[in-house]
């Protein structure tokens, strides 16, 4: 009896753990159509801070665009800026949209849920972020070379010894100042402290809001060498009625700055430092220096 229990217990856990292989392997099909996607980070050509002096947007040359105090003949349109928003009213030259919907002669573009919206001319799209008080347009080219030559990131292999059961300690109407690459300071909200326990030893992380989602951002013993050097990103599942959720670090991924030099990702907070090694999650991108 004790052998055909044992032979169930072992059956059992290796559908468990091709299940998860499983899951993990369709993850990292849906990151790498993420990467290449419309919104995603390889088409990026350009990270461009906005002045109220110089609100009309203009095609420059065949490969960029720019700001100017005055309307001209190669005016894409003109932008609004509120104190907490910021409209675009596009000329009839801007009105070669990807879509045959009829074009508004005013929009909104900033605050628009991300990857809900944009503005598109001949082969390029843009949107507006915020960062630090400042607005910037992010331009991209939806022709990019990038998109073609694309190598699907590598990964460690799937590992449950780095699939942790963690407690989730609430913070309550916290924030916390992050630095980003670009050295501006962000403030994010802080959700809790997440505790988990590897080899008898324990570690803390801080656990950010992201749009709602529970987010960790961290380093750890493979950072500059194996993986991205300013660390990775991993969300959380919300935990239990008891505070309990799975800290799983085989989803670990890259930043946007692994990719493109026109993002503005967050560092790692000291807290989130790890002393070890996590050796699961996605690796250096090919060609990253």
């Amino acid at each position: 009896m004790k052998y055909f229990l044992f032979f169930l217990c072992l059956l059992s856990f290796v559908r468990v753990s091709l299940a998860q292989e499983g899951e993990f392997e369709q993850w990292k099909i849906k990151r790498t159509a993420e990467l290449i996607g419309e919104d995603g980070w390889l088409n990026l050509v350009g990270l461009i801070w906005m002045e109220a002096h110089s609100p009309y947007l203009e095609e420059v040359n065949a490969s960029s665009l720019g700001f100017a105090e005055k309307s001209g003949s190669a005016t894409l349109g003109k932008f609004d800026f509120g104190q907490d928003s910021v409209w675009f009213e596009p000329t009839e030259l801007a009105l070669q949209k990807k879509s045959n919907t009829p074009q508004s002669k005013r929009m909104l573009v900033y605050p628009i849920p991300y990857g809900s919206g944009g503005v598109y001319f001949k082969n390029w799209k843009w949107s507006i972020i915020q960062r630090g008080g400042k607005y910037a347009l992010r331009l991209r080219d939806l022709n990019h070379p990038n998109l073609k030559k694309f190598t699907p990131t590598p990964t460690f292999a799937y590992n449950p010894a780095y699939r942790f059961t963690a407690k989730l300690e609430p913070k309550f109407n916290q924030t916390v100042e992050i630095p980003n690459v670009l050295g501006q300071l962000i403030t994010w909200k802080v959700v809790g402290v997440l505790q988990f326990e590897r080899d008898g030893q324990k570690f803390e992380l801080l656990v950010l809001d992201e749009l709602g989602k529970l987010f960790v951002i961290f380093s750890d013993g493979t950072s500059a060498l194996q993986t991205y050097p300013t660390g990775r990103y991993l969300y959380v599942n919300p935990p239990d009625a008891n505070g309990m959720t799975t800290l799983d670090f085989n989803y670990a991924y890259n930043p946007p700055c692994a990719y493109t030099e026109f993002a503005t990702c967050p560092i790692p907070p000291k807290s989130n430092r790890l002393p070890i090694e996590i050796l699961a999650g996605e690796k250096m991108p090919e060609g990253h220096e």
